[in-house]
């Protein structure tokens, strides 16, 4: 790639950035992307030419708007980078046009979904349709497996509410995360749908752990932390002890193996348990933990 070219999509991806910021905030306002033009989101003053462009006009404002000096957020010039690496990662990465936009598109999309999902615990029809027509558009060559996996994922996500309606006798997942996870389905194909959902869930988990052992120790629910704490010993005595030993038939494999089978079902209890009791469920937003998972397969 010319000099000449990777200033151009460097360029792009900030001016594309930039749109991102505002199809960002006005999903989250409900306004239109088109109208009304550019203005401070405090004061409503619409913004002149110079006040647009992309990180330098953070710089001449020193962060603060020109007219009510309002503090500018951060964010929109951590969007506007982030615009850059997606169109310099995505034109380097694939030859084809067509891949290298429909995966800009797509990222671009589950950025506002995740930011939207985290926000106002709402996800957009629309985007997540756009991401399924860039999925069948990226996996072209493959069609059956993109349908395949849109389907998939989204029959699993419908079986596990149904689930949870039984046993919690309230809803665990909404509507908008079967289309999630049909998008989903569609980008990464039914061949990498269980290992990539695996990532998904672990990454959720990394998101909620902190905050789920901190509502545990402030309302005393020892035996629930407990079997948890224990849990996740038992899994890393478990990892380091795989890589020292050959066979699972070492007499201490099994007898981890089992420890830890205990404290799974022990600690599943405990949890179904509490969920039971809890009169107003804590929400789990799902499309940042799909939103990342997804940019591991593309990369």
């Amino acid at each position: 790639m010319d000099t000449f070219l990777t200033i151009l999509i460097c360029l792009m991806g900030l001016c594309w950035g930039s749109f991102l910021n505002v199809l960002i905030v006005r999903t989250l306002s409900g306004e239109s992307i088109l109208f009304p033009p550019s203005k401070c989101p405090k004061c409503d003053v619409p913004l002149h030419w110079w006040q647009n462009i992309p990180i330098i006009s953070y710089f001449i404002l020193k962060g603060r708007c020109a007219f009510c000096n309002a503090p500018i957020s951060i964010q929109y010039p951590i969007i506007e980078i982030v615009g850059l690496i997606m169109f310099l990662f995505a034109f380097n990465k694939y030859q084809s046009k067509f891949d290298a936009i429909s995966v800009i598109i797509t990222l671009s999309m589950l950025l506002t979904l995740a930011f939207t999902d985290l926000k106002k615990q709402e996800i957009s029809k629309t985007q997540m349709f756009i991401i399924m027509i860039c999925g069948l558009i990226f996996n072209r060559y493959d069609l059956f497996n993109a349908i395949l996996g849109g389907l998939i994922a989204s029959c699993i996500i419908i079986i596990l509410t149904n689930i949870g309606l039984k046993i919690f006798k309230k809803e665990t997942f909404g509507v908008g995360d079967i289309y999630l996870l049909g998008a989903f389905g569609t980008i990464v194909g039914f061949e990498n749908l269980f290992m990539y959902l695996i990532y998904a869930l672990i990454i959720q988990v990394i998101f909620i752990l902190p905050s789920y052992i901190m509502t545990l120790w402030r309302n005393e629910k020892a035996e629930t932390l407990k079997y948890l704490i224990f849990f996740i010993i038992t899994c890393l005595f478990l990892y380091v002890l795989r890589n020292f030993s050959s066979t699972i038939l070492n007499p201490v494999f099994i007898v981890i193996l089992a420890s830890m089978l205990y404290f799974a079902y022990k600690l599943t209890r405990s949890l179904i348990d509490t969920l039971k009791t809890q009169q107003t469920p804590s929400y789990c937003p799902l499309a940042p933990a799909i939103a990342i998972s997804c940019l591991l397969y593309l990369i």
